[in-house]
């Protein structure tokens, strides 16, 4: 099936990292398919939340701006890319989406797409043709298969 005209299906897991909640957001429909060969390059976007509460999740301001947020995340990825996940820990969102290439995102470098500056962002990508970091979020890598981003996953 073709990525873009899969239809999500979001599912929400929970986990805890130092005894603090990790919310993960996963369209299951796109990790069970996965991967996807047009779009082999994954996005990352660590947005550090304004007022997290006292668990490092939103507060009540950020929740409406992250709603916005993300909404303009999707808008500025386009048919360039898709948003497959955000994890939620200790003050900060991770978005992770696959695109075509880096292209999209060399557009907002001399500035960000509207309503992508409501937050302290930081903004990665990395050739990922096996989807193996979205498989890794979603529970699915096969036995023996290492993380994608190890040493940052220790750091989490």
């Amino acid at each position: 099936m073709d990525l873009d005209s899969l239809p999500p299906r979001w599912v929400t897991l929970t986990a805890t990292s130092d005894g603090l909640p990790v919310i993960t957001l996963v369209d299951e429909a796109v990790a069970l398919a996965a991967p996807f060969p047009s779009h082999p390059v994954q996005v990352g976007l660590g947005v550090h939340l304004n007022e997290p509460d006292a668990l490092g999740q939103p507060g009540e301001l950020d929740a409406p701006l992250l709603r916005s947020f993300e909404q303009a995340l999707v808008d500025a990825l386009g048919s360039e890319a898709r948003l497959v996940s955000s994890l939620t820990l200790q003050g900060v969102r991770e978005y992770v989406a696959y695109a075509r290439s880096t292209a999209v995102l060399e557009r907002w470098q001399a500035e960000p797409p509207p309503g992508l500056d409501t937050h302290d962002v930081q903004v990665f990508a990395i050739d990922d043709p096996t989807w193996k970091g979205l498989r890794e979020i979603a529970g699915l890598l096969e036995p023996g298969e290492e993380p994608l981003r190890p040493d940052e996953l220790d750091e989490r």
